[in-house]
């Protein structure tokens, strides 16, 4: 009965959510990030990546890059897909020095694009360290952000380099590499 409240008061914003991993993998069939779902990402397992090669989006200057990315949970070896209450969190060492995030939402959420997963725009306070905050939400930037020069945002690409890889794209973060 406390489990259960205490998932209530998560769900619907009111206390702050554990962290996907303290329930194994696959146990969840929604997951909702909150600000704090994002706090500890520089302390998760990271990836540092030179980014795609500068002809594969010559007109999209802002995707390219060195990066590094974070990912909460690395997921089983030989998964199909990342389990529900995975994040994923690319911090761009550009120009731009923005910063990204997916998380494998689950229950059927962003059917029209890749299916399952929630796209993030995070703000770190003060540089490198500092507090999180979520600048945006949902299955791609406000109207208005073209991230990448695309109006459909992270949908467009994701669903066409990550297709058979649960929608991620990152070289790093290939299933079968796990």
């Amino acid at each position: 009965m406390i489990m259960k409240r205490a998932l209530i008061l998560c769900v619907v914003g009111l206390a702050a959510c554990p962290p996907p991993e303290a329930a194994p993998p696959d146990a969840l069939s929604t997951f909702i990030a909150f600000t704090p779902t994002f706090q500890p990402f520089r302390t998760w397992t990271s990836f540092h990546s030179d980014g795609p090669p500068a002809d594969a989006y010559p007109t999209r200057p802002d995707v390219l890059g060195p990066r590094t990315q974070y990912i909460n949970v690395v997921p089983r070896s030989g998964s199909a897909e990342f389990p529900v209450g995975t994040v994923i969190v690319e911090a761009r060492e550009n120009a731009t020095m923005r910063i990204f995030a997916a998380v494998k939402r689950g229950g059927g959420f962003n059917t029209g694009g890749a299916t399952n997963w929630e796209y993030f725009e995070l703000a770190e306070a003060s540089g490198s360290g500092g507090p999180v905050t979520i600048t945006w939400r949902g299955v791609g930037p406000p109207l208005g952000d073209t991230y990448g020069g695309d109006p459909n945002g992270c949908n467009s690409c994701h669903t066409a380099c990550g297709a058979g890889n649960d929608f991620i794209c990152s070289a790093k973060l290939q299933l079968r590499a796990f």
